[in-house]
């Protein structure tokens, strides 16, 4: 519910705005704005041919094919690029094997047509930073050249404002949730994310193992891990410092700052694959909008953006346990990357960020004629995308490389 904010923002400037998803609630779905549930297709239709424009993220089949269609009735359609799923999913499916592997696959490919699908034949396509607009313009170049590379559009991803949360509120909430003690002494790390395959989280565990081994009063923080995935995690813990290790329930997405504001820092840390290349760090622009300073290993975006506004750390796996131990023994470096982070976040509200995407809406026209060849072109592809897909299937469900 991320695009609540949006939504928000753009009401602000008077536009009629609906969201439609799975499920929405009082405490997602902003004032003044409509929520309309996918499953109900008569209401999605209707809402889609409403619209002057259609901002997609995600999508399956159905949704992209009233898209498609909404888009040849002269809507206005963009998809949001910020994260390339497949290259996540994929990530996965070589580090796996079994049925799940095979599901993954079929999501993979899903997404590569879905990428492939916007750039032939939407307006507009928004990516998160540099690295995935070359992406997205690799994927259109085989078919187009260069023409279509001002449909391409990087906006960075939006945070709200910090609307005074505070970090003893937020412990409060933290250790009540948990039914835990959480002490002023305590250094809180907080992982915000899931605690997927990609992330390589057995050998951050053994770096954090080796600073607590250090610092007593150092502990990090997981949501909504099961009970199996607890267990593979505390294997990389030696385990004295198993309990200094706090699995939390979810918490509702549109409550996450009132609980996140009692951390100390955010760990933030990619596997060493291409997701790590490629991702958009979604997590750090919460942090931006709390104050909450970043560790994170290297990549092509936050990486230098963390280094030169000071917000933040960057740093190998090899130096992420004495990067955790120096930080929690120093408050004062803490403190000035709080404020370096509250610094950096105005650039990035939502309101920037509306406008934006409204000023590159209007600058992105699609004529009938066009739209129609892409979709012609999406379609005369389609068959060998299914012959990669049933090379990559034999592939996975033998685990054995074909050259």
């Amino acid at each position: 519910m991320r695009y609540a904010a949006l939504a928000r923002e753009l009401v602000k400037l008077n536009h009629d705005v609906s969201l439609c998803g799975r499920s929405g609630d009082s405490l997602g779905v902003p004032e003044n704005v409509g929520f309309v549930p996918v499953a109900n297709l008569w209401l999605l239709i209707k809402s889609l041919l409403k619209a002057d424009v259609i901002v997609l993220h995600g999508g399956g089949p159905i949704v992209l094919l009233l898209a498609m269609l909404s888009g040849l009735l002269g809507k206005r359609v963009v998809l949001d690029g910020y994260v390339p799923h497949w290259i996540e999913l994929d990530e996965v499916i070589r580090n796996t094997g079994g049925p799940l592997s095979l599901k993954l696959l079929i999501k993979a490919y899903f997404n590569v047509a879905r990428s492939l699908l916007g750039a032939s034949v939407f307006n507009l396509v928004i990516v998160a930073n540099k690295r995935q607009l070359d992406l997205f313009r690799g994927i259109a170049a085989p078919f187009f050249l260069t023409h279509e590379f001002s449909r391409i559009k990087v906006i960075p991803f939006g945070c709200s404002e910090h609307l005074g949360w505070s970090k003893e509120s937020g412990r409060k909430r933290l250790a009540e949730l948990g039914g835990t003690l959480i002490t002023d002494d305590d250094f809180l790390i907080g992982w915000l994310g899931g605690t997927y395959g990609w992330f390589d989280l057995g050998a951050v565990l053994a770096e954090v193992s080796k600073a607590i081994g250090r610092n007593k009063r150092l502990k990090i923080v997981f949501f909504g891990v099961d009970e199996k995935r607890r267990q593979e995690l505390l294997a990389f813990v030696d385990p004295e410092y198993r309990e200094n290790i706090l699995f939390l329930p979810w918490v509702d997405f549109s409550q996450r700052f009132e609980f996140w504001s009692g951390f100390d820092i955010s760990l933030v840390w990619g596997g060493e694959g291409y997701e790590n290349d490629y991702a958009s760090r979604t997590r750090n622009f919460d942090c931006l909008t709390l104050g909450l300073p970043i560790v994170q290993n290297r990549d092509d975006e936050w990486g230098r953006r963390l280094d030169q506004s000071k917000a933040g750390v960057v740093a190998l796996q090899s130096e992420l346990s004495a990067t955790l131990l120096r930080l929690s023994q120093s408050p004062e470096q803490v403190a000035n990357m709080r404020r370096c982070m509250s610094e950096l976040a105005p650039d990035f509200y939502w309101a920037r960020f509306a406008s934006k995407l409204i000023g590159y809406v209007d600058e992105s026209p699609m004529s009938f004629a066009r739209r129609l060849f892409g979709i012609l072109g999406f379609c005369l592809v389609l068959p060998s995308i299914l012959v990669f897909f049933v090379f990559g299937f034999f592939t996975t469900l033998f685990k054995r490389k074909i050259d």
